[in-house]
């Protein structure tokens, strides 16, 4: 529920300001170190490929431990010590992350932050048919919500890889050929990601997607023009579908005689199993790219793999 969602923001906001002024006393150690914090595997995995061959040593953060929920991180002192001395801080800027708008304004003003949200267009999230909705009172006194989810669509990533190599030339000009280098590396692949996509499309027999879960992908088949029906909006912190949300998906699945229900990483699957076993369609995973599993992590996946094996499934899907 949203109401809870906020309490939980308002708590983590408050520690981000109490760790504040508990720390800003304290100045970052001078090292030869370049360290950059993010708050989400892509931004995350895109300092990674950009730096990847400087010179000078890099040290790239990732707030959320991998394979956890990423809706309910809230920045331990130890992550907020790291995110004031960092040289760059990366995140997306989206209601979750209203604690970094106060950590920045207690102790990073004078600091590189890069919010990407100011970096593409964004959209709001939206309730789709036989989805589960807010309830009805708290609906009436919220604002409509963003949905942060922007990197999904390959060609939004592109734009906060631009973002991220600007900035990163900006703090470490000695190694601009390095970054520069490994940008046009990863902003062709970003780019054959949008072609692959738009050629899915046009091959398609069908074009609509079913998950049995959370839909982070709003930006992805808004970009591409594919239909969806899901369980839950992307943000939510709902992980049980109520029975008519249930006999909706089943009902759908049927219906339109689509073989494949999607569901997302770091997901128990109860949902998309359910679906599955009442339709006989299969059960398929989706990267967010919000978070990764230990496994992808230690993997060192990047972006544009799990992007490709999205595709790859989508395809599939839509035969």
């Amino acid at each position: 529920m949203k109401s809870m969602k906020i309490q939980k923001i308002c708590a983590a906001a408050a520690a981000v300001l109490l760790c504040g002024m508990m720390l800003s006393g304290c100045g970052a150690q001078k090292n030869d170190t370049l360290t950059v914090v993010t708050t989400v595997y892509t931004t995350y995995d895109f300092a990674k490929q950009l730096t990847a061959s400087y010179e000078k040593p890099i040290e790239v953060k990732l707030l959320l431990t991998p394979g956890g929920e990423s809706h309910s991180y809230e920045p331990t002192p130890s992550d907020v010590a790291a995110i004031q001395s960092c040289d760059l801080f990366v995140y997306i800027g989206g209601a979750s992350e209203t604690w970094a708008e106060k950590l920045i304004e207690t102790s990073r003003q004078k600091k590189e932050n890069l919010r990407m949200f100011d970096c593409v267009d964004l959209l709001g999230e939206e309730t789709v048919e036989g989805m589960e909705s807010e309830d009805e009172h708290e609906a009436e006194h919220e604002e409509d919500e963003i949905d942060e989810h922007i990197w999904t669509a390959p060609l939004n990533a592109d734009k906060m890889l631009t973002a991220m190599q600007e900035r990163l030339n900006k703090i470490a000009p000695k190694e601009q050929e390095h970054c520069d280098a490994a940008y046009e590396k990863l902003h062709g692949a970003l780019l054959a990601l949008d072609q692959r996509a738009r050629e899915i499309h046009d091959n398609a027999k069908q074009d609509t997607l079913i998950f049995a879960d959370r839909f982070p992908f709003r930006y992805l088949t808004n970009a591409y023009g594919w239909k969806y029906y899901a369980a839950f909006s992307g943000c939510t912190s709902d992980t049980d579908a109520s029975p008519a949300t249930l006999s909706f998906l089943i009902s759908k699945v049927k219906s339109e005689n689509i073989k494949t229900v999607f569901y997302l990483e770091n997901s128990s699957q109860k949902i998309a199993d359910a679906v599955c076993a009442a339709t006989g369609a299969h059960a398929e995973m989706l990267q967010s790219c919000n978070n990764v599993t230990r496994m992808d992590y230690d993997a060192g996946m990047h972006y544009q793999q799990l992007m490709t094996e999205n595709l790859d499934a989508i395809e599939e899907a839509l035969k």
